[in-house]
């Protein structure tokens, strides 16, 4: 089973260019069986109304769709948030909201239930918030409450956490570049609660165990952080899982953040 997550950057390239086209090479290239999007607009707008349902066409998949800010949030904007394509069939589909809203928007998380040839499987794709570790921590929180109800079943657990791990920075010289850094850009200094908790709660990152070349998913003009996962429990006894992120053009150009492949078997 290959499981691809990629924030696609609204359907816009870095250079503010329409990217679908890409997406749909990039996605094709990595022959993902499972595919989750972030940053989607569905419809995309009035000149193309649906790009999500020509992605999935295009790729031969069936896709579901999780709102997180609704078309009428204020005028002119557009139904936004979180996407799914499955080369399996989707049985059900439901959008969490994560607290708190802000002034940038709600973040979510969307729920899809495929039917895959071994019986039902659930995935989790989900996008935090980029600024604040203390707002990822309470969005976490409520993401929690909902990935309760399948600890006992199998299930992923992927997208943008926007988050650190300081498994990527174990060296000292790692760190106090990753701080240098911050401190350039303005940011606040690193934290590394948030996937220290998810950890705790059970969930092991693919590429952690599996991984292997470089780990960095933004931005490809820059590449200095790894801030895209997937996650699977640690019940799952004997799985093998190798895990990339997938650099091969047209990624390096399609969107802000490289996807990020694993499979598992």
């Amino acid at each position: 089973m290959k499981v691809l997550t990629y924030n696609i950057h609204g359907w816009l390239t870095p250079a503010g260019t329409s990217n679908p086209e890409q997406v749909a090479e990039v996605i094709a290239a990595t022959d993902a069986d499972l595919v989750g999007l972030n940053e989607v607009f569905h419809p995309a707008g009035p000149a193309q109304p649906s790009a999500l349902e020509w992605l999935a066409a295009r790729v031969g998949m069936a896709y579901a769709f999780g709102p997180t800010i609704a078309a009428d949030a204020q005028p002119g904007d557009l139904p936004y948030g979180n996407a799914l394509l499955s080369r399996w069939p989707i049985q059900a589909f439901a959008a969490h909201h994560l607290p708190p809203l802000t002034s940038y928007g709600q973040r979510g998380m969307l729920e899809v239930r495929v039917l895959r040839p071994d019986g039902p499987f659930t995935l989790y794709v989900i996008h935090l918030d980029h600024r604040s570790e203390d707002l990822r921590l309470q969005q976490w929180a409520a993401a929690a409450t909902w990935l309760g109800r399948d600890r006992s079943r199998p299930h992923l657990l992927l997208g943008d956490f926007n988050a650190l791990s300081e498994l990527d920075f174990a060296a000292p010289a790692a760190v106090a570049r990753l701080e240098a850094y911050q401190a350039a850009q303005g940011w606040m200094a690193p934290r590394f609660d948030l996937m220290n908790q998810i950890r705790k709660a059970g969930y092991v990152d693919a590429f952690s165990v599996g991984g292997h070349g470089p780990r960095a998913t933004w931005t490809p003009a820059d590449p200095n952080r790894r801030i895209d996962y997937i996650l699977y429990p640690s019940s799952w006894a004997g799985v093998r899982v190798t895990c990339v992120t997938w650099l091969q053009s047209p990624a390096d150009a399609a969107s802000d953040h490289f996807p990020v492949l694993a499979e598992f078997s």
